[in-house]
């Protein structure tokens, strides 16, 4: 019965590819002409073209986006965005989403990617986590970024989630970076990504997913001393909401 159920959806996977395959070439070929032509300013044409694609390959795929307290992110610019990370569709859910003026932080390794690598790689900023002198220069664009009056997005957790908590541990650095700018933190709650489109796969099914953006958590006043309160803060919260609304999490769960 499920290899039925998974044949029956082979036309779709199909034309998704096609879709993707159409996102990868298109992209690649127009940003490249985007960076040649505007150089340093092709930042918001880029991040609007991913918003392009990353609304059609959703209704591609029959995969409706409904997005609430949007307004939180909206007012409070700039700001460090920090979402969970359960589902390989994060990539077109943060373009969709996310205010033009949003640089992204991703991880180097992303760049051997063939096409996508280099997609990535004209909107993020791309840190090695394993060397200290990458991570160093990383922090000090992303500082600059910030003076520049952009916002941006990280995912705290570090690396896709794919066990059964809704949330993994996360990190300093995202919290480090907005009391050092003293800039807000506004979350970004993910609720049924991981339904679509598994955390150990790419099949993608039709379906609804929920953004729900939390906060903002300011930080005036903050310093370092405070980094681990405000991370806590941050991640209960978005535990609470995913484990509570997201259907592949028990409603029971309190955040650990």
């Amino acid at each position: 019965m499920q290899f039925l159920k998974k044949l029956l959806f082979v036309p779709y996977w199909v034309w998704l590819f096609l879709v993707f395959l159409a996102f990868l070439v298109s992209s690649t070929l127009i940003s490249s002409l985007l960076l040649l032509v505007l150089s340093k300013k092709a930042q918001k044409p880029l991040i609007g073209l991913y918003k392009f694609w990353a609304a059609v390959f959703f209704t591609a795929a029959f995969v409706r986006i409904r997005m609430e307290n949007r307004k939180i992110v909206k007012e409070n610019n700039p700001a460090i965005i920090v979402a969970n990370h359960g589902s390989n569709l994060d990539m077109f859910l943060g373009a969709y989403a996310l205010p033009l003026n949003t640089k992204p932080l991703a991880k180097v390794q992303l760049k051997k990617i063939p096409l996508l690598g280099f997609l990535f790689s004209t909107v993020c900023v791309l840190i090695d986590r394993s060397s200290r002198e990458s991570r160093e220069k990383g922090s000090r664009r992303l500082k600059q970024e910030m003076k520049n009056g952009n916002s941006i997005f990280i995912y705290p957790e570090g690396t896709r989630n794919k066990g059964n908590e809704p949330i993994n541990a996360f990190f300093d650095g995202a919290f480090r970076f907005a009391i050092e700018g003293q800039v807000p933190i506004v979350a970004m709650c993910s609720i049924g990504a991981r339904h679509i489109t598994p955390s150990d796969g790419y099949a993608v099914r039709p379906g609804t997913i929920r953004i729900v953006f939390l906060g903002p958590y300011i930080t005036e006043g903050l310093t370092p001393h405070d980094v681990q309160g405000l991370k806590e803060r941050v991640r209960n919260d978005m535990y609470a909401l995913i484990a509570r609304e997201d259907p592949m999490f028990s409603a029971s769960k309190l955040p650990a």
